[in-house]
């Protein structure tokens, strides 16, 4: 499986107050949710167990951010701290992760445990919007009160939940190349009516006038009032992982996002 880490959303944030203070969580989902994190914590112990044995089998292991010494990095300890921070749950272990990407090659019991890990993980998160809709049509904010409530009642108040819904991504069998590479210049496209974008150039005027009367004069001139415009949103850059795998004979290449 590879490791993939995106960046935190703190479950323990405070929030406004709202009517939401005024709601009660029921018993019986406060129990679900202390349920629902232990078989996280569980499958966690579960596979942080199995790295040893894992490694004594002569699986490879590859983790770049854990050493600068390339020998490091295939170390029996390079595989017990990616698997440490794969499954951290709390904002500590967000803040004190050291490897943000690596693969590491695993037994069928450790990738089955990671499976039902990431089974654990769904559950998990399924439960917690079974909370936030408590404050369905209430104020805004008070779906976040409500469920600190519930984390505090359940003593877990210092997930960093984010991690907590986060899947482990197995990679497919018989892999055949990994490598990782930075992605600087890819963006996403959002579609504009033609009101719209004249309200974002008159936007424009908080900084510059000119910039503002040149991208306004453009609009008037080459797009007509019904015509759809599209908007390029340039993206931060993004760590990806490029791999190929057999698959029927074949050689499958595709890319994903690590960070």
């Amino acid at each position: 499986f590879m490791l993939s880490v995106p960046y935190s959303e703190i479950g323990g944030q405070k929030m406004p107050n709202s009517v939401a203070e005024t709601l009660s969580v029921p018993g019986e989902l406060i129990d679900q949710l202390s349920q629902a994190y232990q078989r996280l914590v569980d499958h966690c112990d579960h596979l942080k167990s199995l790295s040893d044995g894992d490694h004594r089998a002569n699986f490879e292991v590859y983790v770049p951010p854990f050493s600068t010494t390339e020998y490091e990095r295939y170390s029996a300890d390079a595989r017990k701290q990616a698997i440490v921070d794969a499954v951290g749950l709390t904002i500590d272990d967000t803040q004190n992760r050291k490897c943000d990407a690596g693969i590491v090659c695993a037994s069928g019991e450790t990738v089955s445990t990671v499976e039902q890990l990431n089974e654990a993980k769904a559950h998990f998160k399924e439960t917690i919007l079974k909370i936030r809709s408590l404050a369905s049509g209430k104020a805004v904010g008070s779906r976040e009160t409500v469920l600190k409530k519930a984390l505090k009642s359940a003593g877990i108040q210092a997930l960093d939940l984010r991690e907590c819904y986060r899947q482990i991504r197995v990679m497919p069998p018989h892999l055949e190349s990994i490598s990782w590479t930075w992605a600087t210049s890819h963006a996403r496209i959002q579609k504009l009516t033609f009101d719209e974008a004249v309200t974002m150039a008159e936007g424009l005027r908080d900084r510059d006038e000119e910039l503002a009367d040149t991208a306004l004069d453009i609009l008037r001139r080459k797009c007509a009032p019904d015509e759809l415009l599209v908007r390029r949103i340039t993206l931060p850059n993004q760590l990806r992982a490029n791999f190929s795998y057999l698959e029927n004979g074949e050689i499958q290449r595709k890319s994903c996002p690590i960070s």
